[in-house]
C-alpha cells in the first residue's frame, strides 16, 4: 500500500470516527473502536513516511 492509498483510508476511516461521534457521543464503544482503528492508520501512515 502507498502513501496516497493510506491518506485515502485515514481520510475514510476519520469520516466514519465522525459520524458515530456525531451519531453516539464520543464516549460511546463504537466511537471509541474507530478511534483505535484511525489511529492504527495513522502509525501505519508514519512507518511509511520513515521508510
Amino acid at each position: 500500500m502507498n502513501s496516497q492509498d493510506i491518506q485515502n483510508e485515514m481520510e475514510r476511516q476519520r469520516v466514519i470516527l465522525h459520524q458515530l461521534a456525531d451519531e453516539f457521543g464520543f464516549l460511546d464503544e463504537r466511537v471509541l473502536v474507530q478511534s483505535q482503528k484511525l489511529d492504527e492508520w495513522l502509525n501505519e501512515y508514519e512507518r511509511q513516511k520513515s521508510r
